[in-house]
């Protein structure tokens, strides 16, 4: 907190952007349904799954300011087992393009999600681990 120039110690106010809300509730609503770990900090040296929330534009801007934004979300998966990978990418993909109700945010509705670029492999480490990644484009409105 911070002291204006009145002497009054003023509250700092904590405002979520729907981005956030949505992305904290996509990994929330993921871990739960798919019994995954995932970091969003940055993929680990040990193999896990990573989430980083991509480039994303709006769609559609309505008369009253609200809009329709597209938010691709990428995840990328360490594991010494291709299977393993494939099958971690696979089961968050399917989970949410065959998702029929979405939750709502404070801040936001989530309206779909669609697969942006499948579970594939991008590359394997000298030592034999592989990396995957795959791309889930969600459209909110907000």
């Amino acid at each position: 907190m911070e002291e204006s120039i009145s002497g009054i110690v003023e509250k700092e106010v904590e405002t979520v952007t729907p981005q956030f809300e949505f992305f904290d509730m996509l990994i929330s609503i993921i871990e739960k349904e798919c019994n995954v770990q995932i970091d969003v900090d940055e993929l680990k040296a040990q193999g896990g799954i990573y989430a980083e929330l991509g480039e994303g534009f709006t769609g559609t801007t309505y008369y009253n300011k609200q809009t329709v934004k597209t938010l691709p979300v990428l995840f990328l998966c360490r594991h010494k087992s291709q299977k393993q990978c494939l099958e971690w990418l696979s089961s968050i993909s399917n989970y949410l393009q065959r998702l029929k109700a979405y939750p709502k945010g404070d801040t936001f509705s989530w309206l779909d999600s669609t697969i942006a670029k499948e579970p594939s492999k991008i590359g394997r480490d000298e030592d034999g681990t592989y990396h995957y990644s795959c791309i889930i484009n969600n459209m909110i409105h907000c």
